[in-house]
């Protein structure tokens, strides 16, 4: 041990020692040897605790003229074992701070790298002469460096908002805090999982953004001092974020009109609902397409972009007033109102029959012929029938319907009505028809 091979002079470690400069100072140490006892142990060494990482010391000088310096000694235990920690020449060298390494070289300075949080040491002194003659060692003191800073107070979490959880906490009492580590685990027992590093111990507040809804998450926040260490965690506090609102329910066909369907559903429970979102899925379509944004109080919508006789879905979407969506309702399936279009092949020609639809504000009707070189409007009519006499045997016809309002406006066309005639349509008896009716 240090202090035992303080005994001989002439020791590797005195010899090192000498050949150093104390710090402070340009002076070498002289080589140190043990001797008769001259010179009294040193008084009043004082160690200060609570400092961050270090141990400042520092104790009288000896007035003797013969004193050329001090030399320090360090344990982890009162009794020992001591090793050599710094050597300072110079009678009024009485202070010197410990952060770990000491001034002294070679192997038997197995001290550590730096001092940590709540740790305690014991320390003595004692002199040596000009010649390097050693004096015998003071009493030795206890010191112990400033502890884990505590975790600050009254840690709070806030619940039922959209996809974040704000925290709030006291700022740390401990003189030496620097900031703070804010964790994140999904139950009180962990895993936790670092949310932040906050590099001031001023700012006490933080949100945790980015969450999903209806999430329950457990924050916990530890105190870091300025060099780095870091204190025992807070107790878990418990936040949940904000649920989606709930699927809207009793989605159904309130009313179907050539080119329209008219859907209802039930009104939602939630307090802070902002409306609602009707979709459209198209028979062939990979994708819903929105068909009307609704205030809270509107549960009913009408879509008026649908082709006569096609087949859709629908879905109807809640909205609160933070943005958050419910699942889709469950899935309506509907078939939209058709023209009822007809045909029938009899000898003066084909016949073309459909519903006038007069109930839905509808007079009257365009009839238009399909071709290769695009429409061509046949006649405009009133009623729910119309003949086309001028058709030819061997030879395929292809018809829509438009339905019009006294005003002008039109309903989209009807599905396309196609219908052959035989080359030995002359020879057909009256009332034979064609067997064709498309749904639209």
């Amino acid at each position: 041990m240090a202090a035992g091979l303080l005994a001989c002079a002439g020791t590797p470690e005195l010899r090192a020692l000498t050949e150093r400069f104390s710090p402070g100072s340009q002076t070498k140490l002289p080589e140190l040897h043990d001797a008769e006892p001259g010179l009294p142990a040193p008084q009043a060494l004082r160690a200060s605790s609570g400092q961050l990482r270090e141990i400042p010391l520092r104790w009288d000088p000896l007035l003797d003229e013969s004193v050329g310096g001090y030399v320090l000694e360090r344990a982890p235990e009162r009794q020992g074992p001591f090793e050599l920690l710094a050597g300072l020449a110079g009678r009024n060298a009485t202070v010197y701070v410990d952060r770990g390494p000491g001034s002294w070289p070679g192997a038997s300075n197995r001290g550590p790298e730096t001092l940590s949080d709540g740790q305690t040491f014991f320390y003595r002194v004692r002199a040596f002469e000009r010649d390097g003659a050693l004096g015998p060692r003071s009493e030795a003191v206890a010191a112990r460096t400033a502890p884990p800073p505590d975790p600050p107070a009254e840690l709070r979490a806030w619940s039922h908002r959209p996809r974040l959880v704000p925290l709030g906490w006291e700022p740390a009492t401990d003189v030496h805090a620097a900031g703070y580590v804010l964790e994140r685990g999904p139950t009180p027992d962990g895993p936790f999982e670092r949310i932040a590093n906050i590099q001031d111990r001023w700012q006490t507040s933080w949100v945790d953004e980015g969450l999903g809804d209806l999430r329950v998450f457990f924050y916990r926040i530890s105190t870091v001092n300025g060099a780095g260490g870091r204190g025992e965690p807070t107790q878990p506090v418990r936040a949940v974020t904000k649920p989606e609102p709930l699927p809207p329910l009793g989605l159904r066909v309130v009313a179907r009109r050539l080119g329209e369907n008219e859907l209802g559903w039930d009104p939602n429970v939630e307090q802070d609902l902002k409306g609602y979102r009707l979709l459209r899925i198209r028979a062939a379509a990979s994708a819903a397409e929105p068909v009307a944004e609704l205030r809270r109080k509107a549960t009913v919508a009408v879509d008026a972009e649908v082709d006569p006789g096609e087949r859709l879905s629908y879905v109807v979407v809640a909205r609160d007033r933070h943005g958050l969506e419910s699942a889709p309702s469950g899935r309506v399936e509907v078939e939209s109102e058709g023209y009822e279009l007809s045909a029938t092949l009899r000898e003066d020609g084909v016949h073309l029959q459909w519903n006038p639809r007069v109930d839905e504000g509808y007079e009257r009707a365009r009839i238009l012929l399909e071709t290769w070189l695009g429409s061509r409007e046949l006649a405009h009519v009133t009623g729910s029938t119309w003949v086309h006499t001028d058709v030819e045997s061997g030879t395929r016809y292809r018809y829509r319907v438009v339905l019009e309002r006294p005003d002008g406006s039109a309903a989209r066309p009807s599905r396309l009505l196609e219908i052959s005639v035989p080359n030995s349509w002359t020879s057909w008896l009256p009332g034979q028809d064609s067997n064709l009716r498309p749904s639209g």
